[in-house]
């Protein structure tokens, strides 16, 4: 699928309700990027190839890493070899994209930028969802590729033991300010709405915030309680993710002085003076 004129989706299998992972080509007049990789599948790194080919294989001068999980950083090794491209990632996901097997080849940081001949890529820090997740923006195009700072479709986990729920709403917010005509997802359709979906995105998590506080003040101390509360009607294999994002909003609220602790991780949850 063609996402703009020098940005080309890949998108292979079915990944549930999120989708597969999204796989991107940017092009410009004297270089290509890859933005994110996959799984690595057999399937994933043959269309990759096939599309670079029909573009008549450009110099690959990136194969950037949004963040450190397998489903986006699978197919790097394979199209290094294959395209003999360079893998970026930031600093903080270096290690963890490493234990994936991928070797890292360079870091970025926020601000710096890529030139591919015409076409010029913004690297943007958003830790959030892990503490190094990047998004890229192409400014010529006004396409912001953003992993899974930002899906096509709700929202997003955020794991307490690689992510931060504060942060990520900063992260938001900062997106907010670039002000991007298109997001480019890790998983799901292009969003043609950024400002609105990037509100509410922010205000989805303020919600669920007050939400626990109200819960908390009421005598709802557990997690079990504040699981049963907050995800009624969920499907099982998704229960151990929405106790880790519950747990993730306790470290928030214990960091911003509302809880006394967010241990242990079972309650009872207390909050504290400044709610």
């Amino acid at each position: 699928m063609q996402v703009s004129r020098n940005v080309d989706r890949i998108a292979i299998g079915d990944e549930g309700p999120i989708g597969p992972p999204n796989i991107y080509l940017v092009t410009g007049s004297t270089g290509a990027a890859f933005v994110d990789t996959g799984y690595g599948n057999d399937a994933e790194v043959e269309e990759c190839l096939a599309l670079w080919a029909d573009k008549g294989s450009p110099p690959v001068a990136a194969i950037v890493l949004t963040h450190r999980h397998p489903d986006h950083v699978g197919g790097a090794s394979r199209l290094r070899t294959a395209t003999g491209g360079r893998v970026l990632c930031t600093e903080v996901e270096r290690g963890p994209v490493e234990g994936e097997n991928a070797t890292v080849d360079g870091t970025v940081g926020d601000g710096d930028t890529l030139d591919l001949g015409g076409v010029t890529l913004e690297f943007v820090d958003t830790p959030g969802h892990t503490m190094g997740s990047l998004c890229v923006l192409l400014r010529e195009d006004g396409v912001l590729f953003t992993g899974d700072t930002v899906l096509g479709g709700g929202s997003v986990a955020i794991s307490p033991d690689h992510g931060d729920i504060g942060r990520y709403v900063e992260s938001l917010a900062k997106l907010i300010e670039i002000g991007s005509r298109l997001i480019a997802p890790g998983h799901g359709p292009v969003v043609d709405k950024p400002q609105t979906k990037l509100k509410w995105l922010i205000e989805h998590r303020r919600k669920r915030e007050k939400q626990i506080i109200g819960l908390l003040s009421n005598g709802t101390t557990s997690m079990d309680g504040l699981f049963s509360a907050i995800y009624p009607r969920l499907e099982t294999d998704l229960h151990r993710t929405a106790r880790g994002q519950i747990r993730a909003h306790l470290m928030k609220l214990e960091r911003d002085g509302k809880l006394v602790s967010a241990e242990p991780s079972d309650g009872p949850y207390v909050l504290g003076s400044s709610s």
